[in-house]
Formats: C-alpha cells, sequence, structure tokens
C-alpha cells in the first residue's frame, strides 16, 4: 500500500484585537470552514494536521495531502473572524518538505524583523 504524499504551507495571520489563541482554536476555525465550503466528502481526504504554532511572531506550519493544495489554500483565504474578531490568514509558502519550509521560515524572519522592526 503506497502512502499519501505531504504538502505543508507556512501560514501568517493578523488579529484584529488581543484574544486567546491556541492550536486548537486554530485548527478548528479550519477544520469548520472545510466543512461549510467543501463538504464532508472533500474534506475527509485532506488529512489536515497542526504542525507548529508560534504564538509571539504569528505563524504556523500546516501539514495536509497533496491532492488537496489548492483546497486548503482556499479555505485559509475564507476565514475572517474568530472569537468576535476580525482574523485574517495569510499562505505564505507551499513546500513539500518540512526542511524547505523551515528554510523559508528563517528568511520570513528576518524579513519581518526589518519590515516590523521587531
Amino acid at each position: 500500500m503506497k502512502f499519501e504524499r505531504q504538502r505543508y504551507i507556512l501560514f501568517y495571520y493578523i488579529v484584529e484585537k488581543d484574544i486567546i489563541i491556541d492550536g486548537k482554536s486554530i485548527i478548528n476555525l479550519i477544520w469548520k470552514n472545510l466543512f461549510r465550503y467543501f463538504g464532508i466528502k472533500e474534506t475527509s481526504k485532506i488529512g489536515l494536521w497542526l504542525v507548529e504554532l508560534n504564538l509571539e511572531e504569528r505563524w504556523g506550519i500546516l501539514r495536509f495531502a497533496h491532492t488537496s493544495k489548492e483546497i486548503v489554500i482556499t479555505s485559509l483565504g475564507m476565514i475572517r473572524y474568530l472569537q468576535n474578531s476580525r482574523l485574517s490568514i495569510y499562505p505564505i509558502k507551499t513546500s513539500g518538505t518540512i526542511k524547505k519550509i523551515r528554510k523559508i521560515l528563517k528568511t520570513f524572519q528576518l524579513e519581518n524583523k526589518l519590515l516590523f522592526k521587531i
């Protein structure tokens, strides 16, 4: 039996107010959005997992099946609210390996520090 290839997305999020966000609330929000727009049949094929979430720098890494890349990116773009507060999630880069995503993350963190003077 062949195993399914995985893809990884590095994403960045912006929240309007300072609300308590954790990995569970983010992944539940993404799952609810997937069910709402794509149904149970498509959502069951995705295999979505939150690999890492940095609350201080507001980025995260998602893992999912390679055949559902467009569905996951679309779902992330359609998220607008969490706990009655505005939330925007921006996919930065998609890759086939976690090693490449971590390399991209280092350059993203460097650019972020230069842009926002953190």
